[in-house]
C-alpha cells in the first residue's frame, strides 16, 4: 500500500521554529534525532514512549496536549512517574486535558479567543465594500504572530 506525503502544518512549523529558536538562545545545537514525527492525538504520544525512553530524556516538549496525554499514560504504564522521572510540557493548553491529568499538565497556552478576534477583524477589514469577492478569494493571507504563555502546572522537574 502506498503512503501519501502530507505537509506539515503551519502549527508543526511553527513550533519546530520557536524550539530551535530557544535552543539557540541558549547556546545549544538542534539536534534532529531528538525531534519526533508522531501524529499529533493522544496515540501519537501513546505510540512514541518507547522511542522517547530510548533516547534518555528527562524532558519532553509535546506538539499539543492531546499527545502529552498519550504520553503520560505510555510513561505510566512503563512505570516512569511524570514528573519525577520525565517531565512533560504540553501546548494548547486544552482545559479538558491540561487542567484535569494527575499530575496536572504544564502547557503553552494558544489563545483561541484572541485568534477568532483577529480573524473576524481581518475577514470583515477584506470584505469592506471596496472589494469585490474575486479580490478577497484571490488575495494572500500573512501570517499572524500571537503571544503564546506558559501555564506552569505540575509536571516539570526542577533541575
Amino acid at each position: 500500500m502506498r503512503q501519501r506525503c502530507r505537509a506539515a502544518s503551519p502549527a508543526s512549523v511553527g513550533r519546530l521554529a520557536g524550539y530551535k529558536a530557544a535552543l539557540a538562545r541558549f547556546d545549544v545545537d538542534f539536534d534532529p534525532s531528538l525531534v519526533l514525527s508522531v501524529t499529533a492525538d493522544q496515540e501519537g504520544g501513546y505510540g512514541a514512549a518507547a522511542q522517547v525512553l530510548a533516547t534518555g530524556a528527562t524532558g519532553v516538549f509535546c506538539h499539543n496536549d492531546r499527545t502529552a496525554l498519550g504520553l503520560y499514560d505510555a510513561l505510566r504504564e512503563s512505570g516512569k512517574r511524570v514528573p519525577d522521572d520525565i517531565s512533560v510540557v504540553g501546548f494548547d493548553n486544552q482545559e479538558v486535558i491540561s487542567a484535569h491529568t494527575h499530575p496536572a499538565l504544564t502547557t503553552v497556552g494558544l489563545p483561541q479567543y484572541d485568534l477568532g478576534v483577529m480573524g473576524v477583524r481581518t475577514l470583515l477589514r477584506r470584505c469592506g465594500a471596496d472589494n469585490d469577492e474575486s479580490e478577497i478569494v484571490s488575495e494572500r493571507f500573512e501570517p499572524v504572530h500571537v503571544q503564546c504563555p506558559a501555564v506552569p502546572r505540575d509536571p516539570v522537574r526542577t533541575l
